[in-house]
């Protein structure tokens, strides 16, 4: 091999790895599954057009039917005063048959394609459905995955920047816990008229009580 293709061939592998190192996983999972999408609508389309086309064809195939029928009567009817007329009606009456055989395969090869277009739509829904759960798991896992890489051992500025913040945070709340224990103390004399105060009000509520049970 050659100095040029070995570095054409070395250039092509770190520009294949690169790209897969930046490459938006997500971005092209959704851009498959719109596809898939579009292919799965286009296929429910055309579905709707041949069963269209299959109700056509059957609705054909009863005119066909009818024309028969009527001119068999009318071959029937006339048989007896005009043959020409007669054998003429009869031949009209060949012609819708081979129009009803004719009909009647365009009938079968539809509905052989409906049947096979339908169970590739079942198939490709499937699929689609497939895709769209694993997305949505590796989206999550994902995720996660930044979530815990984020304080992870592997990003130290991260992990000891939060660190620093829970010791400034826990410092301040500290700070916080001894100003109020710092609080002063109730004077001892004022602390005195409250209890006394607190037991009067006692008293009176036990009074009250006392004289609605008088009541009764």
């Amino acid at each position: 091999m050659s100095i040029l293709k070995r570095l054409s061939a070395t250039v092509a592998a770190r520009v294949d790895q690169v790209v897969g190192e930046i490459e938006n996983h997500d971005a092209v999972a959704q851009a498959t599954i719109k596809d898939m999408r579009r292919k799965v609508a286009e296929a429910k389309v055309r579905l709707v057009q041949l069963r269209r086309d299959a109700e056509r064809i059957e609705k054909q195939k009863c005119d066909q039917e009818e024309n028969a029928e009527r001119w068999r009567k009318r071959a029937v009817e006339v048989a007896a005063t005009d043959e020409n007329k007669a054998l003429e009606c009869v031949n009209r009456r060949r012609h819708c048959q081979s129009q009803i055989e004719l009909l009647t395969q365009s009938q079968v090869r539809y509905q052989q394609g409906m049947d096979k277009l339908t169970q590739d739509i079942n198939i490709a829904e499937q699929r689609l459905a497939e895709v769209q759960q694993r997305a949505s798991l590796m989206r999550a896992r994902q995720s996660t995955s930044s979530a815990l890489n984020a304080t992870s051992g592997s990003n130290v500025d991260v992990a000891q920047m939060l660190e620093d913040t829970f010791d400034r945070w826990e410092v301040n709340i500290t700070q916080a816990e001894l100003a109020v224990d710092n609080s002063p103390l109730v004077d001892p004399v004022e602390h005195e008229f409250i209890k006394t105060e607190e037991k009067e009000a006692l008293r009176e509520e036990l009074a009250s009580m006392l004289a609605e049970e008088d009541k009764q």
